[in-house]
């Protein structure tokens, strides 16, 4: 298995009216989400095999979930349904392209759920990639599970891969989220956050400053994308820029999980050793991460607009063409 995801499903209602806060949005539409859902349809989309371990609720919520996941060709084996607690609920509305408000209903949800005691090790001992976020470490006894789940994938030689993607309204306070969120931090050899999250983890708004302090973790490889600016990337012996792409952007949801699930589908097939003596190399992958947020961005919704290989390579293409990018 090229990677196995861990963590949160639930339904995102987006709000259909663009330019309104929560407070003012009168309709919405279903669409599955959950980051570490998306970025495992990210993985399959782009043609490699993903699996993703999380719980639901015995719901029609949870039936549509575990049904999207399918049709996007993502391994459910190890998907569970939980008879005590709903699907979660997420609604969302865009005052802006690049801006976003949430309210979350999952007091508790059924991803809170996750039982370590219905996991196949061996099926997670497969994993060429392991990737986990931090929403499944706020409660138990998702927490412990989820733990478990990646010490399981270390110890069989798995990448770790980590994206905290930082939501401080579902913590019971921030310090709380920030001690959790760090503890975590030791088991991974990618992570990736955003420039927010790295300034509430560290303390430091200088990026290279914050990102050599949250590499002291033992992390191999550090990216932290900073919006329309771009990414740097940090690795032991170089660090680096890659700017975005010039697009028409029509919503930002989702980018960050297109983002991951385009590297990881590159870092699956190379050795990951390899990869960090080369500053070429971690500068392709970057760029073609880049590249699939980009396209992700001139879309709404955020299953429906991750990238397809095709639609990722005509992309590059055209870049590297010099063509013109519309939206």
């Amino acid at each position: 298995m090229d990677v196995i995801c861990i963590g949160e499903a639930l339904i995102d209602f987006f709000a259909v009216q663009p330019g309104l806060g929560l407070r003012d949005v009168t309709e919405f539409r279903r669409i599955a989400g959950g980051a570490p859902a998306n970025v495992a349809v990210g993985v399959a989309k782009l043609g490699k095999k993903s699996a993703f371990i999380g719980c639901v609720g015995n719901d029609e919520f949870g039936f549509y979930l575990r049904d999207v996941l399918v049709e996007n060709q993502v391994n459910v084996e190890l998907l569970q349904f939980d008879n005590s607690a709903r699907t979660g609920l997420a609604f969302i509305s865009l005052p802006t392209p690049t801006t976003r408000e949430f309210l979350f209903y999952r007091n508790p949800s059924a991803d809170m759920h996750i039982d370590s005691k219905k996991f196949d090790i061996k099926f997670i001992q497969k994993a060429k990639i392991f990737h986990f976020g931090s929403i499944t470490l706020i409660s138990e006894p998702s927490c412990s599970s989820t733990l478990k789940a990646v010490e399981i994938a270390r110890k069989a030689g798995s990448i770790i891969s980590y994206d905290p993607n930082l939501r401080i309204s579902l913590w019971s306070d921030s310090s709380a989220a920030k001690e959790q969120i760090r503890k975590a931090v030791p088991l991974a050899d990618i992570i990736k956050v955003n420039n927010e999250e790295l300034e509430f983890l560290t303390g430091e708004t200088d990026i290279k400053k914050g990102l050599k302090e949250l590499l002291k973790g033992g992390a191999k490889l550090g990216i932290v994308t900073i919006g329309a600016e771009g990414s740097f990337f940090s690795a032991e012996d170089f660090n680096g820029f890659v700017p975005v792409y010039d697009v028409k952007t029509v919503d930002t949801t989702g980018c960050g999980d297109s983002f991951v699930a385009a590297m990881l589908s590159r870092i699956a097939d190379r050795d990951l050793n390899k990869v960090l003596d080369s500053k070429e190399e971690i500068i392709s992958i970057v760029e073609m991460a880049t590249a699939a947020a980009s396209l992700t961005s001139m879309k709404k919704g955020v299953i429906p607009a991750l990238p397809r290989k095709n639609e990722l390579d005509n992309f590059i293409r055209e870049l590297k063409n010099n063509k013109e990018i519309k939206g």
